[in-house]
C-alpha cells in the first residue's frame, strides 16, 4: 500500500514537472485603448413631463364633456364643466359678506374721524375750564362738567380706535380669504387646459356623479417624457445632474433615446422590492430632443437606462479578471518573450463591470494572464489557448 501511495506522488510531480516544461495553459487578453465608459444601469417607466390633473374639489355632477381621450386642446380651451349652481350661491354670499363688512369698517373709520374731532374740542373745553375755575370765573360743577364729557368723548374714541376697528378689520381680512377659496372653486368647476397638449385621461361620463378628490381629466404633452425611478445608494453617488443617458427598448427602438439626469433626491429612502427591502434614491431624467422618433413609445413603456457617469475616447483597459489585488498592490501577470510570465504593478483608474482603465505599468498590444491562479508565478512559462489567439 505504501508502495503504491509512493507511485502516485512520483507521477504527480513529474506531471507537475511535464506541465511547467511545456508551459501551464492560460487564457490571456491583450492590452488595448478604447473607447471607455462607467455606467450606472437601471430600468424605469415613461411619464408625461409635463402632465396636468384636475380633481372635484366638491361633489358634483358632470354637465358636460367637450373632448375625447386623445384630442388636442389648446392653452384655454374648455375642456369639461360640472355643476356648479351651489359653488356659485355660496360664492354669492360669501361676496355679499365681505362687502358688509367693508361698510362696517367704512362706518367705523368715518365715527373714527368724528370722535377725534370731537375729542380734540372736549380737550380744549376742558383746558379752558381749568383756566377760568382757576381765576374764579366758573363754579367747580362746571368745571366737573367739562371734565366729565372728555372722558366720555375719550372712551367713546378709544372703542372705536382699539376695539371696533381692529375687529372689523380681522373679520373682513378671514370673509376675504373665504370669498378667494369659494371664487377658486367656482372657476374650477369648469376646467380649462393651462398647457397646448393632449387629452391622455378622461375617466368621467356627463352626468355622472363625482366626489371630492375623483380625477376628471388628464392633460399633458406626450411628446414631452420623462422617467422617474430609483437607484441603490451606491450607485447613485456616482450620479450627478446633467449625466447623460441612454435610454433604450429593444423592441421597439433602433437605437437609443438620448436623456439627461435633471434630478437627484438629497436622500434616500426604503422600497419594497422583489429582492427585498433596499434604500433607493429617486431619480428623474428627461428625454432631451423632442425631435427624437418617440412614436413607438408611450407613457407608461418599461425602458432600460444606461446613465454615463464617466467617458473617456481614449483609455488603455484590460478585462477585470485580470487585476490581482494583493494587499494594497494591484498586479496583473504579463506574457512576456519566450512565453514566460512577468509579475507587475499597475496603477487603475475608472472601471465598470467588465474592465479597468491601466495608468501605469502596461502598454498597449502586451498580453495579461486571465483569471491567474496560484500557479501563475513571476518567471513561470505558460500556453495560451486557442481562445486567446
Amino acid at each position: 500500500m505504501a508502495t503504491l501511495i509512493l507511485i502516485v506522488a512520483v507521477l504527480a510531480v513529474l506531471q507537475v514537472l511535464n506541465s511547467q516544461e511545456r508551459g501551464i495553459p492560460v487564457s490571456t487578453a491583450e492590452v488595448s485603448k478604447t473607447l471607455f465608459e462607467q455606467n450606472v444601469f437601471a430600468t424605469g417607466k415613461l411619464e408625461v413631463k409635463d402632465k396636468k390633473e384636475f380633481y372635484a374639489d366638491s361633489n358634483t355632477i358632470v354637465t358636460d364633456i367637450l373632448v375625447d381621450v386623445g384630442e388636442k386642446v389648446s392653452k384655454g380651451q374648455v375642456v369639461l364643466r360640472t355643476d356648479d349652481s351651489n359653488l356659485a350661491i355660496e360664492n354669492a354670499r360669501n361676496k355679499l359678506a365681505c362687502a358688509e363688512l367693508k361698510a362696517k369698517l367704512i362706518s367705523g373709520e368715518s365715527n373714527l374721524r368724528l370722535y377725534q374731532q370731537n375729542y380734540d374740542l372736549a380737550r380744549q373745553e376742558y383746558e379752558n375750564a381749568e383756566a377760568l375755575f382757576a381765576s374764579g370765573a366758573i363754579s367747580l360743577k362746571e368745571r366737573e362738567e367739562a371734565a366729565k364729557k372728555l372722558n366720555e368723548i375719550e372712551e367713546k374714541l378709544m372703542v372705536e380706535r382699539d376695539a371696533n376697528i381692529p375687529l372689523y378689520k380681522e373679520q373682513l381680512a378671514q370673509a376675504e380669504l373665504v370669498y378667494s377659496e369659494s371664487q377658486k372653486k367656482l372657476q374650477k368647476a369648469t376646467v380649462v387646459s393651462p398647457i397646448d397638449g393632449v387629452i391622455l385621461s378622461l375617466p368621467v361620463t356627463k352626468g355622472q356623479e363625482v366626489g371630492i378628490g375623483t380625477l376628471l381629466v388628464l392633460i399633458g404633452n406626450p411628446d414631452n417624457l420623462q422617467i422617474e425611478t430609483g437607484i441603490n445608494e451606491v450607485d447613485a453617488a456616482l450620479l450627478a445632474v446633467g449625466d447623460k443617458v441612454e435610454i433604450s427598448n429593444r423592441a421597439l427602438l433602433s437605437q437609443p433615446l438620448l436623456g439627461t439626469v435633471d434630478y437627484i433626491s438629497p436622500m434616500a429612502e426604503i422600497v419594497t422590492t422583489s429582492q427585498g427591502e433596499q434604500s433607493q434614491v429617486k431619480i428623474r431624467i428627461s428625454v432631451d430632443d423632442a425631435d427624437q422618433e418617440t412614436e413607438q413609445l408611450k407613457p407608461g413603456y418599461n425602458v432600460s437606462l444606461k446613465i454615463i457617469v464617466n467617458q473617456k475616447e481614449e483609455a488603455m483597459v484590460i478585462p477585470l479578471e485580470a487585476l490581482v489585488e494583493n494587499e494594497d498592490k494591484n498586479l496583473v501577470y504579463v506574457v512576456g518573450q519566450e512565453n514566460l510570465v512577468e509579475e507587475r504593478e499597475v496603477e487603475t483608474g475608472l472601471s465598470n463591470e467588465l474592465f479597468v482603465e491601466i495608468l501605469s505599468g502596461l502598454e498597449v498590444g502586451e498580453q495579461v494572464v486571465l483569471s491567474p491562479d496560484e500557479l501563475i508565478k513571476d518567471g513561470v512559462k505558460v500556453v495560451t489557448d486557442a481562445a486567446s489567439d
